[in-house]
């Protein structure tokens, strides 16, 4: 215990870490601030506050044209039946706001899925419109259903609740921040026991491999602790602000957790688990690798750099180098995005059905495994 206690206190004092963990939480809560900000602009009731305005703007317009077509004839019946049409899409809007004062949420929904669904029929008969487009629109109007039918009050987007925020973090951003900010302190703390190479721990009066199963554990507390630690207080922080959102709120789910293609909204609580699970497998593989490298390196710049590059540097070139879109499910890099993992996102940008969050226990477990013993059998060999 005693040298549990001395590499914390080491680690905690080290100026690496007394930089980046604030940083870390720093560029956490700017994004949190931005989120704010452009959700304020991009809110629902703003957007109908447009529409209306757009909607009144158009009919003054189009009834200033009628003054000039010959009465009855093509032009003229056209634009009174479009007068007649933009009057109804603008009395949805005004029901819509008066909707948004009350917050009578189903009543919101109801419009919203009204317009969702007219804006997908228009853009459908428009063969321009590519299949991404499509399918936002597609995926829009099912968020809309299931808001119909679970009338929760509206979280905006970018998310700013607890929970919602969260998630876009964790997605988005924290994933390879946190892996360069636990890179950077493992790092220096597993090689600063090697004096040219040689490893001046083994003078004391601990065995090899008790060593270096708690320096193992010394990573895991680290780590745990830096991630935990930093999510809790992003979402206390965006609680306090902004509430805590709904574990009901919609998700949505490209695949099942087996692969199979979903495409609909579900309860974010159904996705909490899986991703908790991952994040576990995530961090205890990162722990174990830079412990081996550390052990075969001996050095802390060259094992730094050997290390961002197989860890961050492959995950980063899967997005863009299809040989290693195709290797996907089998590297343990693939799966650093979890929620990415777990909605099925991953899978569809990588045209890989393989990588799932089954393929993701598999190949974590297996990463796991051969990272901490290949170490303890270096350690066992080099000492």
């Amino acid at each position: 215990m005693a040298y549990i206690q001395f590499q914390l206190k080491k680690a905690f004092k080290n100026n690496i870490f007394l930089i980046t963990v604030p940083l870390l939480l720093i560029i956490s809560f700017i994004v949190l601030g931005l989120n704010a900000t452009t959700s304020r602009s991009m809110s629902l009731e703003n957007q109908a506050k447009g529409n209306l305005a757009m909607q009144n703007n158009a009919i003054s317009q189009m009834e200033h044209s009628l003054k000039h077509y010959k009465k009855n004839g093509e032009a003229y019946n056209l634009t009174k039946q479009s007068v007649s049409d933009t009057k109804k899409q603008r009395m949805d809007s005004q029901n819509l706001l008066n909707a948004f004062k009350q917050q009578n949420w189903q009543e919101v929904y109801h419009y919203q899925l009204k317009a969702a669904n007219l804006a997908k029929n228009i853009q459908l008969k428009n063969h321009n419109v590519s299949n991404d487009e499509k399918n936002a629109l597609t995926k829009n109007v099912k968020f809309f259903e299931y808001l119909t039918k679970h009338p929760l009050p509206y979280e905006d987007t970018p998310p700013v609740t607890g929970i919602q925020f969260l998630l876009d973090l964790n997605q988005l951003y924290l994933p390879f921040l946190f892996i360069l900010v636990v890179t950077f302190i493992l790092t220096q703390l597993y090689t600063s026991k090697y004096k040219n190479k040689a490893d001046i721990s083994s003078l004391l009066p601990i065995t090899n491999n008790h060593r270096y199963v708690f320096d193992n554990l010394i990573g895991i507390i680290i780590a745990g602790g830096i991630f935990y630690l930093l999510n809790i207080l992003i979402f206390i922080v965006a609680t306090l602000i902004f509430k805590t959102g709904n574990l009901n709120y919609p998700f949505y789910l490209y695949k099942n957790l087996t692969g199979q293609t979903l495409n609909e909204y579900v309860p974010t609580l159904k996705i909490i688990m899986p991703i908790l699970v991952l994040q576990l497998l995530v961090g205890l593989f990162i722990i174990n690798f830079i412990q081996l490298i550390s052990n075969v390196v001996r050095d802390k710049f060259p094992t730094l750099f050997i290390t961002l590059i197989l860890l961050i540097g492959v995950s980063v070139s899967s997005t863009v180098i299809e040989p290693l879109q195709k290797a996907a499910a089998w590297l343990p890099t693939t799966y650093f995005n979890v929620i990415g993992i777990v909605s099925g996102k991953i899978a569809v940008q990588y045209h890989n059905n393989q990588v799932t969050f089954i393929s993701g226990l598999i190949t974590l477990i297996a990463g796991i495994l051969i990272t901490y013993c290949l170490g303890l059998i270096i350690n066992k060999i080099r000492h």
